[in-house]
């Protein structure tokens, strides 16, 4: 609980900066703007009219923008995130007249979803996973997919050395020192407390596996920064009854 209240006002504190801060940290880390990075990312997503989208951890609504500006029509997609603030602050990114008729957004954690069984066709997670328990946001991506809906992850990549306890303190402490002068002490709480969430590809097929997803596929894109851990992108689909 601890832990979740640090990401509250982590991510309530960068609200109304939030895209130009990604946009700023992926490019030192990775060396990709926010939106391009959110443009591949979203290339795999081929959208029908009839498609309910789940956008988790949805944060000021980019992703929902992005695909109403660049996707084929669908029939909604609800954003969901934890931080009423960041949810506050949606309205730079969609237009008035999408909010009615196919934006829905949700204040709630991606750990106890407020969805109907079986009721979304596509969930998206991008860059949101290492703060969450990845058995959890797998379990409720999997019980609110109808049968042959798909889920879209992405996020930061993780190294089997990273399991060795030293090297994985010794990552926190970085991770810890690094926001706290580069942003705030809640920042750091939160981003070093992440570590412990980011996996690699290999451990994401295996949770995925695990329940119960198929057709698993795991793209590493190669940062353009040596020392960063690469991104990765993930499509699972749940099998059709």
């Amino acid at each position: 609980m601890e832990e979740q209240q640090h990401i509250i006002e982590t991510f309530a504190e960068m609200a109304p900066r939030y895209e130009g801060l990604m946009n700023s940290e992926l490019s030192r880390f990775w060396g990709f703007s926010y939106e391009s990075f959110v443009g591949e990312f979203l290339e795999e997503l081929h959208t029908s009219p009839t498609d309910i989208i789940l956008d988790i951890a949805t944060g000021t609504a980019f992703i929902p923008a992005y695909l109403m500006r660049h996707q084929k029509p669908f029939k909604q997609i609800i954003g969901l995130d934890l931080t009423f603030q960041m949810l506050q602050n949606a309205g730079r990114n969609i237009r008035a007249d999408f909010k009615a008729k196919q934006l829905k957004l949700v204040c709630a954690t991606a750990h106890e979803m407020p969805l109907k069984p079986s009721s979304i066709d596509r969930a998206i997670c991008c860059l949101a996973t290492h703060h969450m328990d990845a058995d959890l946001l797998l379990d409720n991506i999997y019980i609110s997919l109808k049968p042959g809906g798909i889920a879209h992850l992405a996020d930061a990549g993780g190294s089997s050395k990273w399991k060795n306890g030293f090297i994985r303190s010794f990552i926190k402490s970085i991770a810890f020192i690094y926001f706290l002068f580069t942003e705030n002490y809640s920042r750091a709480v939160a981003e070093s407390a992440a570590i412990a969430n980011i996996h690699t590809a290999s451990e994401w097929a295996g949770i995925a596996e695990k329940k119960g997803f198929i057709n698993i596929a795991i793209h590493e894109i190669k940062s353009k920064k040596f020392w960063a851990p690469n991104p990765i992108t993930m499509k699972f689909e749940k099998p059709k009854e």
